[in-house]
């Protein structure tokens, strides 16, 4: 996937990392540096899986490098051919990406497309799994003593009645950087208070659509932690924020093709179904 080089801003995203931690050192630090950016917009995929187009959310609010990067990147996507009654079609999907910003040499950062989701442009609300009752998790004292900000995502396994049956949290991904003992143990802190709540939570099955008379759905529900009174950044187009990932996790439930996407390129704030039919044969990565 391709990347570009910017210069002149590395302080600025580095400044996205706050030092809310203790005991950092300035190595542990640079090895956390990165930042991320969230993108969103819509992609027309080709019957032979080729990309036709493509068009941004609010493109005149990002940065110019940011739009020239997708421009160059995006034509050379690949996907699976998407099948009407079993022959291939042209499509749109919604289209979300995860880009990241890493230092490279002589104070450059480094652009690239991380993770990639696609989805549904337009579907029925009744077609689709709804929130009925998802009362939020509570915040964890310790991870709010330390300013510990980020986002869990929560892989949910549902029935027809609408309960959650399992939950797993995939990912979580903090937006502060410190050692990695104090890393994990933020990670950690917001996983068992995402499970929590997410085990109370209860949703409408689709009553329409292809999946009405499916016995189980999966959904993604990204979780985010954010300091009292603070926006979350990502909801603003074109603005950087602290990107320090974690370790991936697969729900006991599925198998290689019963989720699509990266749970890192969904937004906070919605509900995601697991599977898609898009399929995208491209590697990530920059």
């Amino acid at each position: 996937m391709k990347s570009i080089t910017v210069t002149g801003w590395l302080l600025a995203a580095l400044c996205m990392l706050p030092p809310a931690l203790q005991a950092q050192t300035a190595r542990e630090v640079r090895k956390q540096a990165e930042a991320s950016m969230l993108v969103t917009g819509t992609i027309d995929i080709q019957p032979d899986g080729s990309v036709s187009g493509h068009a941004l959310d609010a493109a005149d609010k990002l940065p110019a490098y940011v739009v020239d990067l997708v421009r160059r990147a995006v034509p050379a996507l690949r996907f699976e051919p998407v099948l009407a009654d079993g022959q291939p079609v042209v499509a749109r999907a919604k289209m979300s990406l995860r880009l990241v910003a890493r230092p490279g040499d002589e104070g450059n950062m480094v652009v690239g497309i991380r993770s990639a989701h696609f989805g549904e442009e337009d579907l029925l609300s009744t077609d689709q799994v709804r929130p009925l009752k998802l009362p939020p998790p509570l915040y964890p004292e310790a991870a709010l003593q330390v300013g510990g900000k980020g986002t869990a995502y929560v892989l949910i396994q549902g029935g027809r009645d609408g309960k959650v049956i399992d939950a797993v949290v995939e990912q979580v991904t903090l937006r502060v950087a410190g050692p990695e003992r104090e890393m994990e143990s933020l990670r950690r802190q917001l996983t068992e208070a995402s499970l929590r709540a997410a085990r109370r939570w209860t949703f409408l099955p689709p009553t329409t659509g292809d999946h009405i008379d499916d016995p189980h759905w999966s959904v993604r529900v990204p979780v985010d932690y954010a300091l009292h009174g603070e926006r979350n950044v990502e909801d603003v187009p074109g603005q950087w924020v602290g990107y320090v990932p974690g370790p991936r996790q697969r729900a006991s439930w599925i198998t290689k093709d019963d989720v699509s996407g990266s749970p890192d390129a969904v937004a906070g704030g919605g509900i995601y179904p697991a599977h898609s039919r898009f399929k995208l044969l491209t590697p990530l990565g920059g």
